[in-house]
């Protein structure tokens, strides 16, 4: 297992990566997408989340808008919501980990909304929007 954490140089990190962190950055919405795919293809797309930013307020990286994450699957929800990212909005992002187990990455994010909560996705890869 590999991991990466923000604001540390860990070597090898996927380019999409914001390295620098995103502390402090707001969360806009969390959108959701299942897409029809092919069962024949060896790695089908799908579904993918969508967690939209407003990072002018992050400590480091202020360029990020939009993270997807495609064929995700939420392992841990600690919100109120407990469903499919709905919790993170209107939450701030504090800190995050990202982890590869073998061709998977996992993204741990712990956010601040009422109270601190764990919030861990597993997907397969990512694109990343930044203004």
């Amino acid at each position: 297992m590999r991991v990466f954490r923000s604001g540390v140089d860990s070597g090898e990190v996927p380019q999409w990566y914001w390295l620098r962190g995103l502390h402090d950055a707001l969360v806009l919405g969390v959108e959701t997408q299942e897409f029809a795919y092919d069962v024949t293809q060896r790695k089908p797309v799908r579904n993918c989340m969508t967690i939209r930013l407003d990072a002018k307020a992050a400590l480091f990286d202020t360029s990020v808008a939009a993270i997807h994450l495609f064929n995700y699957k939420v392992l841990e929800d600690g919100s109120e919501s407990g469903g499919y990212g709905e919790g993170l909005t209107g939450c701030y992002w504090m800190q995050d980990r990202l982890r590869r187990e073998k061709d998977k990455f996992i993204l741990d994010i712990t956010a601040l909304g009422k109270d601190e909560f764990p919030y861990s996705v597993r997907f397969d890869f990512a694109e990343v929007e930044r203004k």
